[in-house]
């Protein structure tokens, strides 16, 4: 969930939003394809759901951050 969410505000603040979800989406699934090719590791779901949920968090972050201040 960190590392996703990492992904999209490192990357929202200097490409489109849309773009740093998609980035951290494809990291995230290529890293289960890693794992279930390379036998290294477990490739599960519930660790793809989980990068969406830090897509989403990261997502927040930056919607919050782009509020303005004030009254």
């Amino acid at each position: 969930i960190a590392v996703s969410a990492l992904i999209v505000i490192a990357l929202g603040w200097i490409r489109p939003v849309w773009i740093a979800a998609a980035v951290a989406l494809a990291i995230g699934i290529c890293k289960e394809i890693y794992d279930r090719v390379s036998g290294e590791g477990a490739a599960e779901w519930h660790d793809v759901l989980c990068d969406l949920l830090g897509i989403a968090v990261g997502l927040l972050f930056i919607f919050i951050n782009s509020l303005p201040y004030g009254n």
